[in-house]
């Protein structure tokens, strides 16, 4: 599914940011949380914005709590695409060895969440150039992340 594809964006939308900032690129969803959280002032009446950090798992109950049609986790992932490479992946694509920088627990997340909320659940991967500590984003994530911004300010936040 392509980015631009935000049609099944409806309802109350939960996004959850993981990743590790220390890690390069691997701080690509809680960057893109901090970003949205900036512009709409911190909050939007149908649109929950989480930073899960490396964790996804200690923010579920909260995520069930918001009771969400869609629930977006935000995630490097590794699809062996260009760097800064964005994708929209069914939560059902994703195995606990492929995709995602924090693979068993974000696949875990993602199954317990389906049981407990029925939500349409998926994961935007941002392809990362790279993940070593210390280091900071990639410009072709920077770039990555201000597209996904604009597209979710344009599109989902007026709908």
């Amino acid at each position: 599914m392509d980015i631009e594809d935000i049609s099944r964006l409806k309802g109350n939308i939960v996004l959850v940011g993981v990743g590790n900032a220390m890690r390069g690129d691997d701080g690509a969803g809680p960057a893109l949380i901090g970003e949205l959280k900036a512009h709409m002032g911190g909050e939007h009446p149908r649109i929950t914005m989480i930073d899960a950090g490396e964790v996804p798992e200690n923010v579920l109950m909260d995520v069930v709590a918001r009771k969400p049609d869609v629930i977006i986790f935000i995630d490097a992932a590794d699809f062996h695409a260009t760097p800064g490479t964005t994708r929209l992946i069914e939560s059902c694509e994703i195995r606990s060895d492929g995709f995602s920088t924090h693979n068993a627990s974000l696949k875990l997340s993602m199954d317990f969440l389906r049981r407990e909320t029925n939500s349409d659940i998926l994961l935007l991967g941002i392809q990362p150039a790279h993940t070593r500590l210390g280091e900071g984003l990639s410009e072709p994530v920077k770039k990555a992340i201000e597209n996904i911004l604009n597209l979710l300010m344009e599109n989902i936040t007026n709908a």
